[in-house]
């Protein structure tokens, strides 16, 4: 639509052949001397601790729904599970590349990811910002909790055991958790350590995730945004359309070049080559391999790769480079993330749908194990070591459950009164979101709102006679009033749609606001 982009008949009549760039498969080489440079030996451990936090805290959920306990403590827990147990290199290799400010979203089956981003953060965040966030959570009523529990070393030992704390409790619906129990399995988030909501909505973190990176980019804000996101739900139409918004070509030919690219998202896809039990790699959709989809989207195939989710390693170095990639404003990015679930899609899930042997293939090759392999093989760990990590972490995590099970130290949220309502709503109310000015084209009195001003607010006058038509008000022109004072009132103010610019919207509400506000707070958006 914008005159500044012209379509040329001749070029676009003309001979020629769309060329595809090659999309990496499992490019990655172990180089143990480079990985020893590139991490410190307490790094490269710490890889291994929380891939093994992460598989005995979905093992002892795991035991408690199938078997009422975990190690002789019983509970009954009703609520769902969805286990990503043998998918934990992926989401600590992730982890280990990324930022407190980096966000991640996540779907249904994101334990291991919310684990993996909160242990990341507290070993970036100090000491002091960490008792900062945990006394400002909830009035520090878990971390009160927590301190009760035993004697810590320090701030961040404190940290470890309030994270697992808070996820528990918050699995089991307890008002100590992270949303007061009012999120669940499915839907945690965590802010501060730049966990963002997960959703059980099949690929609905796509569109959310690229609704925050693009307030990063028009914001200024540091980070990227990661959503985790299963391989099944490519097929899906919020995917789609994120990975088309993500995509577009204004960000380069149209936004000033000032703020240009493209929002610094990554679409990451969890490929445990299985939907419910449905299987997109030769069963369900036509890619082969879901990096593929990437040709279908620009011309750089959203620099789409496919790697080995089973190494920690290759996933910390994929994640670096598309990172680096997205804060240069070349993105979309996509990861083809390939890992498995030796677990059925939920605990009743008998796994029907797939051959034993092919599980215990898997099982053969298991990520952790091969990690703990290449510590020792390399001389960063020995068993000894290795095993008073394990013991350390089943000691954690009884001592939690515990907790989280407790109905004095953990009850369950009171939905009396305004309880559910306070959570939702701030009762607050702000003139801007944001401290700059905002960017406009004209001053306010030079725009559209010199004609629109001058109408009439009430459609009869005194007399109860009919005013012209012409000169009275409209919805419509009532509708870009408000727009209007928003646009130049707060910073954070942006208007995307189908026709918005230039066209001025399908009735006319955004007529005037073309030649005040920049592209970057007024544009067209994909059908």
């Amino acid at each position: 639509m914008p005159k500044s982009l012209t379509i040329d008949p001749t070029i676009a009549r003309s001979r020629a052949v769309i060329c595809a760039p090659q999309i990496p498969v499992n490019a990655y080489q172990r180089d143990p001397i480079a990985e020893a440079a590139q991490y410190s030996r307490e790094q490269l451990l710490a890889v291994y601790h929380d891939m093994r936090l992460i598989r005995e805290f979905e093992s002892a959920l795991d035991s408690i729904k199938r078997q009422g306990a975990y190690r002789g403590i019983a509970y009954q827990h009703g609520g769902p599970a969805h286990l990503s147990i043998g998918q934990e290199a992926a989401a600590v290799g992730q982890c280990l590349a990324l930022d407190v400010e980096d966000f991640i979203l996540g779907s249904h089956r994101s334990h291991g990811e919310i684990l993996a981003k909160g242990l990341a953060a507290i070993r970036q965040l100090e000491a002091a910002q960490l008792l900062r966030i945990m006394e400002g959570s909830m009035d520090a009523v878990a971390l009160r909790v927590v301190e009760s529990l035993q004697r810590y070393a320090d701030e961040k030992s404190l940290a470890r055991d309030w994270l697992v704390y808070c996820a528990y409790a918050e699995i089991f619906a307890r008002a100590t958790g992270f949303n007061k129990g009012m999120g669940g399995s499915m839907h945690s988030f965590f802010p501060p350590f730049g966990i963002m909501p997960n959703n059980a909505i099949v690929g609905g973190s796509a569109d959310i995730a690229l609704g925050m990176a693009l307030y990063k980019r028009i914001n200024r804000a540091p980070g990227i945004v990661i959503a985790n996101i299963g391989d099944s739900s490519v097929a899906s139409g919020p995917v789609w359309e994120a990975l088309n918004f993500a995509a577009m070509d204004q960000y380069q030919t149209l936004w000033d070049a000032e703020l240009g690219g493209a929002p610094p998202i990554l679409f990451n896809f969890v490929n445990n080559f299985y939907g419910m039990g449905g299987q997109p790699q030769g069963e369900t959709l036509g890619h082969g391999m879901l990096a593929r989809v990437g040709l279908g989207v620009n011309a750089d195939a959203m620099h789409a790769e496919r790697i080995d989710g089973y190494d920690p390693l290759a996933v910390a170095d994929a994640t670096r480079r598309k990172k680096n990639l997205l804060l240069a404003r070349r993105g979309p990015a996509l990861l083809d993330v390939i890992t498995y679930r030796y677990s059925g899609h939920s605990p009743s899930d008998a796994s029907s749908y797939r051959d034993r042997d092919e599980v215990e293939q898997w099982r053969a090759q298991d990520s952790l194990r091969n990690y703990a392999e290449t510590l020792c093989q390399h001389g960063h760990a020995d068993a000894t070591a290795l095993t008073e990590i394990d013991d350390g972490i089943i000691r954690q995590i009884e001592r939690v459950i515990r907790a989280a099970i407790d109905p004095a130290l953990s009850p369950t949220l009171d939905p009396a009164g305004d309880t559910i309502g306070a959570m939702m709503f701030s009762n607050q109310t702000a003139e801007a979101l944001g401290e700059r000015e905002p960017e406009v084209l004209l001053p306010l009195d030079e725009t559209r709102l010199r004609i629109t001003a001058a109408k009439h607010r009430f459609g009869f006058d005194s007399d109860g006679a009919p005013r012209p038509k012409l000169r009275t008000l409209t919805y419509a022109e009532a509708i870009f009033e408000a727009m209007l004072h928003r646009f130049y009132a707060d910073p954070g103010m942006i208007a995307f749609g189908e026709e918005n610019r230039d066209w001025g919207g399908a009735f006319g509400a955004y007529r005037g606001l073309t030649e005040a506000i920049p592209y970057h707070r007024l544009f067209n958006s994909p059908i």
